[in-house]
């Protein structure tokens, strides 16, 4: 029985475990350059058709969806926010619920969609927070709170909150045409969600956007309706 060659047994194996991590990088490259990223970007001016012309044309893109801003001032028993306002496509928009009335009916009344952080945002006329206390009050309770809205013409009127955002969690929302209606040619388009497949184009995207200006931040992955 011949002696087993223990050193050709050495370099098979090491051949082996290198070609092993060679094709688990080539793996997760292939799985990178495949994967969906979200970001949502936000610029200081209003977005002209052809910057979003441009911003279609990004390495990667998969989807953009617009955003339209406007500004206003919210009242809450004793308490305001004066906040930037975003409308979206409750149809479109990859929002994660923290919880949400079974039925959005929208009407003539302005349906708000509070991120849970903003509650902690209002401030008393001392310039004071609300408690813990009050807060977890406020969102236990948000289908009966009645707020007064006011737009940059000093125009009021009553709101409610219809749901409250666990992403994005520092924004308050609109729907978009509901939006558009209450404040006119107050409204604005300054920004906007993206998909891109492949870290590296998303990468590559917001470095671009960022040098041109525009804030960006990671977003929840749109994820399509299935059923």
């Amino acid at each position: 029985m011949g002696k087993r060659n223990i050193y050709k047994d050495i370099v098979i194996t090491g051949v082996l475990v290198l070609c092993i991590f060679f094709l688990a990088g080539k793996a997760k490259g292939w799985r990178q350059a495949q994967e969906l990223c979200g970001m949502s970007m936000q610029s200081g001016s209003d977005l002209t058709a052809e910057t979003i012309a441009e911003l279609e044309k990004l390495p990667g893109m998969v989807l953009f969806l617009p955003t339209d801003v406007a500004i206003g001032k919210l009242e809450l028993e004793g308490y305001t926010l004066e906040t930037e306002i975003m409308g979206i496509c409750l149809e479109e928009y990859p929002l994660q619920w923290e919880t949400a009335q079974p039925q959005i009916r929208l009407g003539n009344t302005p349906m708000l969609f509070l991120g849970k952080e903003c509650f902690a945002s209002f401030q008393d006329q001392y310039g004071h927070a609300p408690t813990k206390s009050q807060i977890e009050k406020w969102q236990q309770e948000y289908p009966q709170l009645e707020l007064t809205l006011t737009d940059e013409n000093g125009h009021s009127q009553s709101a409610r909150i219809c749901g409250i955002l666990k992403s994005p969690a520092a924004k308050i929302c609109m729907e978009k045409v509901q939006l558009q209606e209450n404040f006119g040619q107050l409204s604005r388009t300054r920004g906007g969600y993206l998909q891109i497949q492949g870290r590296q184009n998303a990468k590559k995207a917001q470095d671009l956007l960022e040098s041109a200006g525009f804030q960006v931040t990671e977003a929840p992955i749109l994820i399509p309706d299935t059923a």
